[in-house]
C-alpha cells in the first residue's frame, strides 16, 4: 500500500497503470506470453477484479484459499502440476516494471538452461547505485556455471546506507528481484527437503492441498527454500528494472522535464524541481516546490515529501486508528 492512494485494497498495485500503458500486472502478462502458459497465483478476495485481465491475456488464474506468502503458494501450483517433471516452472512478481522486455527474455532464456541442469535460479539485477531497500544477492566469485551465471554465495537483508555503498563498489552484489526458476522435479525436490509437511500434500493433489491450507506457514520463498538451497544460482540482469515500491521509485522510472519534475494527468508543475505530481481530473497545480508527491484520486488528495514516500504504510495505519 505505499502507492496508496492509487492502490487500494480493492484497486491493488498490480491492476493500477501508473506508466500510460496499462496495468502492471497486463504488461507482466505481455512481456511473459512469449515464453509459455502463464498462471496468476492470487487471494479468493481478488478473483472477481483480477479475472478479466487475466482472461484478456489468455493466462490461468489460480485463487489461494488465504494468504499463506510465496512458498505455499508455489506448493499450490506444484499440487496442481503432477503429471510434469522436466518443465520450467518460473516464479515472477505481477507488479514490477521493466523497460527492456527483449532482454529480459533473453536474461529468462539463459535462467532457463541453467535450471535444467538442476539448479534452483535466481535473476539478480546489476546495481544502478547503493540501494537500502532492496535484499541483496551475493554469488561466489569463483564459481562461475557460465558469462552470465555465478553460484550464489549467500542472501542478505536491506542494508544500511554503508553497507550498501560496499555492495555497489564489490562487484559481486544484485538485487533481489523475486524471480526463481527451477524445473518442477528441482521445485519438489526442494519442497521435499525444506518444507516436508507441505510436500506430502503436493503428492495428495490441489482438493486435498488447499483443505491444508490454513496449516502451512506464512513464509516466502526466499527464506523457506533458496537461502537454504546448496544449489542456488544466479543470473545477471540488466533491463532497467523496478519493483515501483514507493511514490519515489516511480518518479525514478517516469519521463521527467528539464528539471526533473514527472507530471502525469492533468498536474503541472510551475517553478518546481525532482516533484512528482498526478491527477486524474482536477488539475493539480505545484508551485514553487522540490522534491514533493501530490496525487489526486476520486476520493483523496495526498502531500508528502518525497523522502517520506517509503513510510505511506505506516501513515495508513494512523490514519485508520
Amino acid at each position: 500500500m505505499r502507492l496508496w492512494p492509487e492502490s487500494t485494497e480493492g484497486h491493488p498495485k498490480q491492476l493500477c497503470d501508473f506508466l500510460g500503458r496499462g496495468s502492471l500486472l497486463a504488461m507482466t502478462l505481455q512481456r511473459l506470453q512469449p515464453l509459455g502458459s502463464l498462471l496468476v497465483v492470487a487471494g479468493e478476495s481478488q478473483r472477481n477484479i483480477l479475472e478479466p485481465e487475466v482472461v484478456a491475456w489468455q493466462a490461468s488464474l489460480l485463487t489461494e484459499p488465504l494468504g499463506r506468502n510465496t512458498a505455499p503458494a508455489v506448493g499450490l501450483v506444484l499440487a496442481g502440476m503432477v503429471n510434469a517433471g522436466d518443465e520450467v516452472l518460473g516464479i515472477f512478481p505481477a507488479d514490477h516494471h521493466i523497460e527492456n522486455d527483449v532482454e529480459f527474455r533473453r536474461v529468462l532464456e539463459v535462467a532457463v538452461g541453467v535450471a535444467r541442469q538442476g539448479y534452483l535460479v535466481t535473476v539478480g539485477i546489476v546495481p544502478a547505485y547503493a540501494e537500502t531497500g532492496y535484499g541483496y544477492i551475493e554469488r561466489d566469485g569463483e564459481m562461475e556455471l557460465d558469462s552470465e551465471a555465478y553460484v550464489v554465495k549467500a542472501f542478505h537483508e536491506k542494508p544500511d546506507a554503508s553497507t550498501a555503498r560496499e555492495y555497489l563498489q564489490n562487484g559481486n552484489f544484485y538485487w533481489n528481484a523475486g524471480i526463481f526458476l527451477a524445473t518442477v522435479e528441482t521445485w519438489r525436490g526442494l519442497m521435499q527437503e525444506f518444507m516436508p509437511g507441505v510436500y506430502s500434500y503436493i503428492l495428495q493433489g490441489q482438493v486435498a492441498y488447499r483443505e491444508a491450507y490454513p496449516a502451512f506457514p506464512n513464509i516466502s520463498i526466499d527464506y523457506a527454500i533458496a537461502e537454504k538451497c546448496q544449489r542456488m544460482a544466479v543470473v545477471e540482469g540488466s533491463f532497467g528494472w523496478s519493483d515501483i515500491g514507493s511514490w519515489d521509485a516511480l518518479a525514478a522510472v517516469l519521463e521527467q522535464d528539464d528539471d526533473g519534475n514527472a507530471m502525469s494527468g492533468t498536474a503541472v508543475a510551475i517553478e518546481c524541481r525532482g516533484c512528482l505530481g498526478r491527477s486524474r481530473e482536477k488539475k493539480l497545480v505545484l508551485f514553487g516546490l522540490e522534491d514533493m508527491v501530490a496525487v489526486e484520486t476520486d476520493d483523496t488528495i495526498l502531500v508528502c515529501p518525497r523522502s517520506r514516500s517509503q513510510d505511506i504504510k505506516s501513515l495508513l495505519d494512523t490514519l485508520k486508528e
